[in-house]
């Protein structure tokens, strides 16, 4: 089974983004994976990326989070990153500011690996001390730290 552990590499992780529009916010995040060697096309792992953008609203929280993914063999094993706004992003069609963005890749063959992964995020995120600890973070590594660990937990 992949975890988040094996996923996430702090280098991976950007705790302060800098993009104001959703756009950038995605281009910004995907291009932490660019320099990745599980990367074998760029330009198609961008695309896709762009094309799924899915948003979750976490209304308790007063935010959302956007999880933009492609499956296929941009890459040959599954690779993430991760993006946090403090202020949050408009995103269109989503009322609620995306705090956090998470690029994924995905081979075919990994399907399932990717949406435990997806479902695994959304726990998380609904749990408001969860999600308050990850916005304490202040590292690449405590960012990782604390998500592996609640996953160990669910």
């Amino acid at each position: 089974m992949i975890t988040v552990a094996d996923l996430l590499l702090p280098d991976h992780v950007a705790l302060q983004m800098r993009a104001t529009d959703s756009k950038g916010a995605i281009d910004e995040v995907a291009a932490l994976l660019k320099s990745t060697p599980a990367v074998l096309d760029w330009n198609a792992l961008l695309k896709g990326v762009h094309t799924s953008a899915p948003c979750l609203p976490e209304p308790g929280g007063g935010f959302a989070l956007c999880i933009p993914h492609t499956r296929g063999e941009c890459v040959n094993e599954m690779v993430m990153s991760v993006g946090r706004s403090e202020a949050g992003i408009v995103f269109p069609g989503v009322e609620l500011p995306i705090r956090y963005i998470f690029c994924i890749a995905v081979p075919r063959a990994l399907a399932a690996d990717y949406l435990r992964i997806v479902g695994l995020l959304a726990r998380v995120f609904k749990d408001r001390t969860a999600e308050a600890e990850l916005r304490a973070a202040t590292t690449g590594s405590e960012f990782v730290d604390l998500l592996s660990r609640r996953e160990a937990k669910l």
